[in-house]
C-alpha cells in the first residue's frame, strides 16, 4: 500500500448538494443527529440549562419533515446555539462527574 503524500493532493472544495437556505437548517440538525450519537433527550435538556423555552416542541418540530403539520424551520442561529448548549451542558457534566469521583 503506497504512503500517502500530501504534496500530491490539493484539497478541492466538495460540491454543495443542495442550496443551502440559512432560515431552514432543519435537514442539517437532522444530519448531524444521525452523525453523532446526540439524543434529542440531551439536547432538550441542554436547552433547559440554557434557559431556552418551549425546547420539548421545538426538537420534535426541527425532526418533522417540511410540509408536516409541527414542522418550523430551524435557523442557523438556533443551530449554533443549540450545539453550543450541548457542548456547555457536557462539560458541566462531566466536571459534576470529576468532582463526584473525587
Amino acid at each position: 500500500m503506497p504512503d500517502f503524500d500530501s504534496t500530491n493532493h490539493v484539497y478541492t472544495r466538495p460540491p454543495m448538494t443542495r442550496g443551502v437556505d440559512p432560515q431552514r437548517m432543519n435537514w442539517l440538525w437532522q444530519l448531524i443527529l444521525q452523525a453523532t450519537d446526540l439524543d434529542p433527550s440531551d439536547v432538550r435538556a441542554a436547552l433547559v440549562a440554557a434557559g431556552v423555552g418551549g425546547a420539548e416542541k421545538r426538537i420534535a418540530s426541527w425532526q418533522a419533515r417540511e410540509g408536516d403539520d409541527n414542522y418550523f424551520p430551524l435557523t442557523i442561529a438556533e443551530l449554533e446555539r443549540n450545539l453550543r448548549s450541548v457542548v456547555a451542558w457536557k462539560e458541566k457534566r462531566a466536571q459534576q462527574s470529576e468532582a463526584e469521583q473525587s
